[in-house]
């Protein structure tokens, strides 16, 4: 019953992930917390490889679509690829608690900005300067830091920094796909040495997270405008911050 559960609600959770471009990561990790599994050696691994499948699911869905800012993607791509390891090695110093309050913070944060977004028309193509993908490129090297810190990969983090930056949330979701495949699995890759696998659990949450986040990323790119999607994301946060928020409290 154990990995039935898992398995369906990584589905859904992936559906949504794939319709902001963010892998599964940042909603994966609370969740599974809810089962009794250990944050640093066994949720972090896990949470990391379906953040990294899952987000390679929407990115080639949405690239297939001609949503992708490729001038942005690409640089990103590298720097917070770069720079996840080191957030992972910063782990070391800090206890449990204070990481899971980090959390709630930012998602808390996030939710705020998100839900008052900037005008979005996505009738009208919106030029996107250099200048705007230097201040892209600035910001994703302290958020892969701070990604792989919290071992959710960069996409829920960068994914509204664009917006804010002035992306379209629709080009915001399917460029952060691809900016956030290759930080996730080097993450992943540092937590090799220490990480605790359940391999059934990882064989059968990897295809249920593929499909799920397939699906998402295609009804996104078929049905959703910015605006909604920027008003999903921030109530998903919301409820992400509460829930963890209310474990804290009370655990």
């Amino acid at each position: 019953m154990f990995y039935l559960i898992l398995t369906i609600l990584l589905f859904g959770l992936s559906f949504l992930s794939g319709m902001m471009g963010l892998g599964v990561a940042f909603v994966a990790t609370p969740v599974l917390g809810l089962f009794g599994l250990e944050l640093k050696h066994e949720i972090m691994p896990l949470s990391l490889w379906l953040n990294g499948i899952t987000a390679i699911a929407s990115a080639v869905t949405l690239a297939r679509k001609g949503m992708v800012d490729w001038r942005t993607a690409l640089p990103l791509l590298i720097i917070t690829t770069i720079v996840a390891p080191i957030g992972v090695w910063l782990l070391q110093f800090v206890p449990t608690t204070t990481i899971w309050w980090i959390y709630v913070g930012v998602l808390v944060f996030l939710a705020y900005r998100m839900a008052f977004p900037p005008t979005q028309d996505d009738s009208q193509p919106r030029a996107i300067s250099d200048a705007t993908r230097v201040k892209a490129g600035f910001a994703s090297a302290v958020i892969g830091v701070f990604a792989g810190f919290l071992g959710v990969g960069p996409g829920f983090l960068m994914m509204p920094t664009l917006v804010l930056l002035g992306y379209t949330a629709r080009i915001a979701a399917a460029t952060n796909a691809v900016i956030v495949t290759l930080p996730s699995f080097s993450a992943f890759a540092t937590h090799l040495l220490d990480a605790r696998f359940d391999w059934l659990l990882l064989i059968l949450t990897s295809i249920s997270a593929l499909l799920g986040a397939q699906a998402g990323a295609a009804f996104m790119a078929r049905r959703v405008k910015s605006l909604t999607l920027t008003r999903i994301f921030a109530a998903a946060l919301i409820a992400l911050a509460l829930q963890r928020a209310w474990l804290l409290v009370v655990g």
